[in-house]
């Protein structure tokens, strides 16, 4: 079958070998001011076309609006049309007022305030029929000429198609070429008939398998805990003192100077600060930091670094003033890490208010003669616990609560409701952000 090439007849091109540019300006120039009138029509063409939709849609509900408006008043009678000139009135009110984007509705109450002005100024103020009469009269004038707009404006949306469909652009080029998915099979015998099909989307790349080696390598090299593993070579020079000996070891462990090993040993000096080895920690920030110092020198950066910052002068000064500096940070944040510890280990515990302190309180404390069931119980409670109950006041429970845990608290109270040893008539709030519970401590 043949083939159809005509859709590449409106194809612009910034360099066309038909086109010569003027002899003063260079063909570059020329071709890139070429492609940026081309990009700014296009634009252009767009922003208008969508002013036009714009302005149609917006047109077309200001055309529904009015149209109701006007076969209300139109329709009113007695009672209904006195509604209405209330309602002209309150719309007046609101279109006076100005604002800055103003909506649907806004434009409406803007355009009635001006029915109100242009009948003000033809005396048509004396009786609702002549009002309704009026408004009916001004809606009708203005809805021929938003009639007489809409057509004009479609006219002027057919011309904007028809001349962006003149000049092929990506829009209308380009299109989704294919897109990929597949269902993951469940185990073998896992998912049933009624097994609902699960649908996963991927990214295709390149090199697959370095997604997964990668993902495998990040894992090795974290600890149970999530902190960095130390190799050994670098657990070997974090703990060399010394600059010579660092030196000598870098010299037959050249492996060890890495992005990897310095962030180790920096990560494992968190660890000891936390653990309260303060010097080795400093130890092993000193020992980070001068590879960290060498990677920065470049290719020589380790007879650089070992020619500059060991021995004695202004650049070793500087060192330890980074290896002070960079400690000192550490020790801030272990210290802030210690006291949010700390506050995770503060146990909430639990307070009873009664929803009406007028409510008696009944605190019944079984005797050895009482059922053994309820003296069995009463055994469970704490000592502290018995004496409180025993005295027989909300305050008392509630000092003893306040030194319990939240869970134990509630394995208390638990105990109370079963044996009936704490019951108050009114509703008992354990927390005041808390709907009020059942009157029995449960």
């Amino acid at each position: 079958m043949p083939l159809d090439y005509s859709k590449w007849d409106n194809l612009e091109l910034s360099d066309d070998s038909d086109v010569e540019p003027h002899p003063n300006i260079e063909k570059g120039t020329f071709i890139r001011l070429r492609q940026r009138k081309i990009r700014e029509d296009r634009e252009n063409r767009r922003i208008r076309r969508e002013r036009i939709e714009a302005t149609l849609a917006m047109n077309q509900g200001l055309i529904a609006r009015l149209s109701a408006i006007r076969s209300t008043f139109a329709a009113a009678q007695g009672a209904a049309l006195q509604q209405a000139v209330e309602q002209l009135d309150r719309d007046v009110a609101a279109g006076r007022e100005k604002k800055e984007d103003p909506s649907e509705a806004d434009m409406v109450n803007a355009l009635m305030a001006r029915i109100a002005d242009d009948l003000l100024k033809g005396e048509v103020l004396d009786g609702a029929e002549a009002r309704r009469d009026g408004v009916v009269a001004q809606l009708g004038g203005h809805l021929e000429k938003l009639e007489r707009a809409m057509g004009e404006l479609e006219r002027e949306l057919d011309e904007v198609r028809k001349e962006e469909a003149k000049h092929v652009s990506p829009d209308s080029i380009m299109h989704t070429g294919f897109d990929r998915s597949f269902v993951a099979p469940g185990a073998a015998g896992a998912a049933g008939p009624s097994a609902a099909a699960r649908t996963v989307t991927t990214d295709e790349v390149l090199n697959p398998g370095s997604v997964g080696k990668h993902r495998d390598e990040t894992e090795d090299d974290v600890d149970d805990d999530g902190d960095l593993k130390l190799d050994d070579d670098a657990r070997a020079f974090a703990s060399i003192k010394g600059m010579s000996n660092s030196m000598d070891y870098i010299h037959k462990h050249l492996a060890v100077v890495s992005d990897k090993k310095a962030d180790q040993i920096l990560g494992h000096a968190f660890t000891l600060e936390l653990a309260g080895n303060h010097a080795l920690s400093k130890q092993y920030v000193r020992q980070s930091l001068i590879l960290t110092y060498i990677l920065q020198m470049g290719a020589s950066g380790v007879n650089v670094f070992f020619n500059r910052v060991g021995v004695k002068g202004q650049a070793q000064d500087m060192f330890e003033r980074d290896v002070d500096s960079r400690y000192k940070h550490i020790v801030g944040r272990c210290q802030v890490i210690k006291s949010e510890g700390e506050e995770a280990e503060q146990v909430e515990s639990i307070q009873l208010q009664c929803d009406d302190p007028n409510a008696p309180i009944r605190m019944s404390v079984p005797d050895a003669e009482d059922d053994p069931e309820r003296v069995e119980l009463f055994s469970q409670l704490p000592v502290d616990m018995q004496e409180a109950l025993r005295v027989g006041t909300l305050e008392a429970v509630n000092r003893v609560l306040a030194d319990v845990p939240g869970p134990e608290a509630e394995r208390l109270l638990s105990i109370c409701g079963q044996g009936n040893f704490l019951v108050i008539d009114g509703e008992i709030v354990v927390d005041p952000n808390e709907e009020p519970t059942e009157s029995k401590a449960e």
